[in-house]
Order: C-alpha cells, then structure tokens, then sequence
C-alpha cells in the first residue's frame, strides 16, 4: 500500500518509488524469504509492487500501481506479474471473485485488463493453496530487435557484470 510508506504514485514520484522498492525488495528477501510452492529454484522475491487505492465499480475495480524492479527502474506498465500478483492477493482477502475484472493503471497511466480465468490448487500433497489463473490483456509497442552472436574465442561466452551497472548482491 502506497500510502502506508508515505508515497503518492506519480511520475515525480519515480526515483524516490524505485529506490525504496529495491530496499524493501532486499529486505523481505533477508527477513522473510521465500519458496515458491512447487518449483524450488525460484527462492527470492522479484520485485516490489506499491499499490494505489482501489475502487469498485459493480464487478468492475479499478486501481494504480508501480512495480519497482532491480537495480531501481519502475515499469512503464502495470506488469502482468504485478497484476496477477494484486488479484491474487485480493482473491485471498475475499475482495476480488472469478466474476470481476481489474483495470490496472501504472505510474504513467497504462492500463492493462485483467481477469481470474479460474482458480486451481497447487503446491505438494502436504502443503496446498490455491492459486488463481490470471488474464492480462493490454497494448505493447516494438522498441527494437535485437540480434545476439557469439564469437567461439570469447573468454566470457556468459557475459560478466560490473557492480557500476548491477548490483552484486548475494542471497
């Protein structure tokens, strides 16, 4: 929730936003961790989502958000992890059914159409949930293609990284 750490999801807003989502990314993953419940090699928390005020419009809900991803950029758009993350938690709170839908608006007003498709159970034979199947819907545009090679006498055929560009936290 935005206003619960004081910020207003604006565009003057983007940096302070960022970099408190890289911080409060950083500190869930030290003190509450996380394991996803059926595939164990994800077992870290992404990114940081703040969420706008929500408002209902018969089945319809409506509201804003800002996902703060490493190493402190906002997305342009809701984000289709950021949206189904949001219904996901609203279905477990009891505020959003398979009958409504949410039209996410991201800090720069993007929107994306979202929809719980249905719901299904996941996880181990001792330990369940329930889990939702989202729809996304929205616009995306081409900003470039990209073509990679790689050179058979290159020494680092993996790539490398520079703590200037990422960050070289470890878990």
């Amino acid at each position: 929730d935005a206003k619960q750490v004081g910020v207003e999801i604006v565009p003057e807003n983007a940096k302070s936003i960022a970099d408190l989502g890289v911080k409060i990314t950083k500190a869930a993953n030290e003190q509450l961790g996380f394991c996803h419940p059926e595939n164990e090699n994800w077992d870290h928390i992404s990114f940081c989502q703040f969420t706008g005020e929500l408002q209902r419009h018969d089945t319809k809900l409506v509201g804003k958000n800002a996902v703060a991803i490493r190493p402190g950029k906002i997305d342009r758009s809701p984000t289709g992890t950021g949206c189904s993350a949001r219904m996901a938690v609203l279905f477990a709170k009891g505020l959003m059914t398979t009958e409504d839908e949410y039209e996410a608006h991201s800090i720069i007003n993007s929107t994306f159409q979202c929809k719980i498709e249905s719901t299904v159970t996941i996880g181990s034979e001792n330990s369940t949930k329930e889990a939702i199947l989202p729809t996304i819907t929205g616009r995306a545009w081409i900003t470039g293609t990209h073509q990679y090679t790689l050179d058979p006498s290159d020494p680092w055929p993996e790539g490398y990284r520079l703590s200037d560009t990422w960050p070289m936290e470890t878990k």
